[in-house]
């Protein structure tokens, strides 16, 4: 299963420290039982800035698992910071095992839909994923892994977006 967090956060003052806590973070969510990689991403081209975040999960158990909890998992932690958010959505998605890690050089590009509708060349070729779970913000969710030759500066689907990596594929410690 893969999670994915949209965030579009408004403060530019305080974004370095939303930033340095989120790495952080992401350390402690991935030493977690259930949860395998961790990754966020940065938007091109987006102001005010938006970021995604995305997790590869064994299953939607990790929620209600006293580690999650006991990390504070599910926002709690980032209260001092809601604020600063003009956007903030956490949806759990059935339809691949993992989430891709973006390396240097690629880009994803994400876009959601009702549907699932696999006519054109970029759709064809995404990892169509179903919300299973928490916000259930979009039916359905789909990806393509782009190098960045190949992904233009502005999103090639209508209502997509196109990512870079913003930090590199953080893996497992939970054992």
């Amino acid at each position: 299963m893969i999670y994915m967090v949209d965030h579009v956060y408004t403060d530019p003052t305080t974004e370095p420290a939303w930033h340095e806590w989120y790495a952080g973070y992401l350390q402690k969510l991935v030493s977690v039982p259930g949860i395998d990689t961790a990754q966020r991403f940065k938007a091109i081209d987006c102001s005010p800035p938006r970021y995604l975040a995305m997790y590869s999960i064994e299953s939607a158990d990790v929620y209600t698992s006293a580690p999650y909890k006991n990390i504070g998992g599910g926002g709690s932690q980032s209260a001092r910071f809601h604020y600063a958010y003009a956007m903030w959505t956490r949806n759990l998605f059935d339809g691949a095992s993992q989430a891709p890690a973006i390396e240097d050089g690629q880009r994803v590009l994400v876009f959601d839909r009702e549907r699932r509708n696999e006519n054109g060349p970029l759709a064809s070729r995404a990892i169509w994923l179903e919300a299973v779970g928490l916000h259930m913000t979009t039916r359905f969710r789909a990806f393509v892994v782009l190098d960045a030759a190949e992904a233009a500066p502005t999103p090639l689907i209508p209502g997509s977006f196109m990512y870079e990596p913003f930090t590199a594929v953080i893996a497992s410690t939970a054992k």
